[in-house]
């Protein structure tokens, strides 16, 4: 989808609830190999493009007192319709209502390494996949195959299928809406991911989360979400787990039992650590113990590789 300039310009400021960092937020994407490529960062300015009912847009947000400052760009008037889309997905993008007063409490109580990647990572949010579309089809691509061939994939998906914006002589790809992707078979999808299994996944995911719809995936009780994203043939536990907690933002379940969350509660806690010790500390705020604790041991790798 052709790319053009933006001459419509809407400015504004969204609220955070404290303690917020982007700053942190940014150094988190610097090392999110999910979304390589897909935003253009500088050490407190992240700028990245959305597509909203069909029209492309592209945000930029910055630090502010108590929030972030942001400007969003399109080659359309944006309707007020569509400057609450974009700053509902900004916040949920940056999760910036999300209150970690209580999980910094119960985390100065735990483990003292754990305790210290948390003081490492003050001001945290978790930074979510943009849109459900993206974590839904990202589930499938990343499923037993390396993370380089997933982050390819997706980027083929995002220049054939996304809408592109030029903003000061940069240019932006939004990730495409489910809508942009329904028409596509399974048959259509084998030609892009030359993988039969996952092209038929790939069709099902699209159908199924139109259908499921995200209002009713956020909203649901869990189990009830859960149940409903594992109908959909390709979406399994731990699929199902990732697109609610890395694109719904819900926090209050981890699939504890898997092997990436055992291997880094181990490297924390020791081996043979009782994981319902940690569902009794963290409750609702589970979900961000696990985030804490990827984020800052890959942190220290990467530190140890530097």
């Amino acid at each position: 989808m052709t790319a053009t300039m933006a001459p419509t310009k809407v400015v504004g400021v969204l609220p955070a609830a404290q303690p917020f960092d982007l700053r942190t937020s940014i150094r988190f994407l610097q090392g999110f190999g999910a979304c390589k490529g897909d935003q253009v960062m500088t050490e407190d300015i992240l700028t990245k493009a959305i597509a909203v009912d069909g029209q492309a847009v592209v945000f930029e947000v910055s630090p502010s007192a108590g929030g972030v400052d942001y400007v969003l760009h399109s080659a359309e008037p944006i309707s007020r319709a569509t400057h609450d889309q974009v700053c509902d997905k900004i916040d949920g993008y940056l999760s910036l209502s999300d209150d970690l007063g209580d999980f910094y409490a119960l985390s100065a109580g735990d483990h003292p390494d754990f305790a210290r990647l948390v003081k490492n990572l003050w001001g945290l949010h978790q930074v979510r996949f943009l849109t459900v579309a993206e974590i839904g089809v990202w589930a499938v691509l990343s499923q037993r195959t390396p993370k380089n061939v997933s982050t390819a994939l997706k980027r083929r998906i995002t220049q054939t299928f996304g809408r592109t914006l030029v903003v000061d002589g940069v240019e932006y790809q939004a990730f495409p809406e489910l809508t942009d992707l329904q028409h596509l078979t399974a048959a259509d999808w084998i030609g892009i991911v030359k993988n039969g299994r996952k092209a038929e996944y790939l069709a099902c995911v699209v159908e199924g989360l139109l259908d499921l719809h995200e209002d009713y995936l956020a909203e649901a009780p869990y189990d009830e979400a859960t149940k409903a994203l594992r109908r959909i043939k390709g979406i399994g536990e731990f699929s199902a787990a990732a697109i609610l907690l890395r694109g719904l933002g819900r926090m209050d379940f981890v699939p504890l039992k898997m092997p990436n969350f055992a291997e880094a509660t181990a490297k924390i806690y020791g081996q043979g650590f009782d994981n319902q010790k940690l569902r009794d500390r963290y409750g609702t705020h589970l979900g961000y113990w696990a985030y804490y604790l990827h984020t800052g041991l890959g942190a220290l790798r990467a530190e140890a590789l530097s």
